[in-house]
């Protein structure tokens, strides 16, 4: 292990981790409004998550008539309901509506209108800029969407299995499940509403209801992202797998990076599926919150965590076989915390060859809220760790790869094979050169720490 002149002596040691194509989903979605504090008590309700005149709009286009006829849905149902997806496309049919879209990989979205042919679909994408033409075929067996140069084998997909907790700062969506049905709880604006859902169409369709009445709501999934709907409201949820840990995309990589540093609750879940795990992570030596990154975690014991995720999420059918989580290499923690190509064969050769790049950018000292560093550097007010997601995320999205806790990766250190190693710094650091996103720490495989901690990554590309 590398001497650490920058550490409390009074902090006890313990020794012993698309869609591509320009097709977007339809409805553009509105900006979201502020709910309506009062209303008549005779009037109808408004839905919460939109406001009135989103509402009005909504109810127009509902009346609107519909771009296919009766007998086009009935022909085409059974063929094309559900929802397809592709190499670059995503097109959803829903009978009752008789509604197809699409989603492009920039994100543009399109509304579709269609009509029904000798074995096939066809129809215009337009979204009040550009229209284009599309077909969707088939040949009995397989369905094929052409768009001008796209050309693509379409294959039913259903609605993926969900995790238990679905939140951003405005939406929390918390399953149940009760009684065998899809159901459960929706905060928004600090407001509580109970809701019931079931699959239609590859979707999640539902109504979420409270005292002052019900209104209509979806769940998509749309690439590696749920898309959560109500009227004109909209919102992405990152995936999340079945402890709530969320993942995200990291360009210059093949997985998927969890964007905060595993829980104490996730670590929960793990020792209490396995009585044997070593109880060191239970005393870290101060106080810390199911949210807080866990610490005294060995490399090794990481690496079983890992394991034991994979296992039980292949048997509940949320990973495919050729899916896995693991730790991030040292080399996919560099792309993920923003640092140009490195020279070296090992991590002890890159160490520190990138200087005067941080986290928050190229000035020292840190500026107020950089993360969560030693306290004389007076930045944060946490005298230990703080709960993962408490400051600003990189260009990634990606939270705390500066500070909280070090956080093993896979690789050796050197060829000596004997220590492996740490990046990204703790609560208790302040030496400028610990705090460079070049800088590698090092243990061995077996030590607890109470400033080591871990981040998942997921292999396998699609969501969990």
């Amino acid at each position: 292990m590398k001497t650490r002149p920058n550490t409390r002596p009074t902090q006890p040691r313990f020794g012993i981790h698309l869609l591509a194509g320009p097709l977007a989903t339809v409805a553009l979605a509105a900006a979201l409004g502020s709910p309506p504090a009062c209303r008549a008590a005779d009037a109808a309700p408004l839905n919460p998550l939109e406001p009135a005149a989103a509402a009005t709009t909504a109810a127009k286009q509902a009346a609107a008539a519909n771009p296919f006829d009766q007998a086009a849905q009935t022909a085409f149902a059974g063929r094309y309901a559900g929802r397809l997806e592709g190499v670059v496309v995503q097109i959803r049919l829903k009978p009752e509506g008789g509604a197809w879209t699409g989603t492009f990989v920039k994100g543009n979205r399109y509304t579709i209108q269609a009509t029904s042919g000798p074995g096939a679909l066809e129809g215009i994408c337009g979204n009040g800029q550009e229209s284009f033409p599309f077909s969707v075929t088939s040949d009995g067996e397989r369905l094929r969407f052409t768009a001008g140069t796209i050309s693509t084998t379409l294959e039913r997909q259903k609605f993926p299995k969900l995790g238990d907790l679905y939140e951003t700062k405005r939406v929390r969506l918390q399953f149940e499940n009760r009684a065998g049905q899809t159901n459960g709880a929706i905060r928004f604006n600090g407001r509580d509403y109970r809701f019931t859902a079931a699959e239609v169409a590859g979707d999640l369709e539902g109504t979420f209801s409270d005292s002052r009445g019900s209104f209509p709501f979806s769940l998509a999934q749309e690439g590696r992202t749920m898309i959560f709907r109500s009227g004109s409201f909209s919102e992405a949820f990152p995936c999340q797998n079945s402890l709530g840990m969320a993942f995200a995309e990291v360009l210059g990589t093949d997985v998927l990076f969890c964007l905060w540093e595993t829980r104490v609750r996730d670590y929960a879940a793990y020792a209490g599926a396995h009585t044997e795990v070593d109880n060191s992570w239970r005393k870290p030596g101060f106080t810390q919150g199911d949210d807080h990154p866990v610490v005294n975690v060995s490399w090794q014991e990481a690496k079983w965590f890992c394991e034991w995720l994979t296992g039980k999420e292949r048997t509940e059918g949320r990973l495919q076989p050729d899916q896995e989580y693991r730790l991030p290499t040292d080399a996919e923690w560099s792309v993920a915390v923003g640092l140009p190509k490195e020279s070296g064969s090992t991590p002890s050769e890159k160490d520190r060859k990138i200087k005067d790049v941080y986290p928050w950018g190229t000035t020292w000292p840190p500026p107020s809220g950089a993360g969560n560093y030693d306290s004389s550097l007076k930045v944060d007010t946490f005298d230990n760790t703080s709960p993962v997601g408490s400051f600003k995320p990189n260009q990634c999205g990606l939270y705390d790869l500066g500070g909280n806790v070090w956080e093993w990766c896979e690789d050796w250190y050197d060829s000596d094979q004997k220590s492996r190693v740490l990046r990204g710094a703790s609560w208790s650091n302040f030496n400028p050169d610990y705090l460079l996103p070049s800088y590698r720490d090092c243990d061995a495989p077996d030590i607890r720490f109470n400033r080591f901690g871990f981040r998942c990554v997921l292999v396998g590309g699609s969501s969990p």
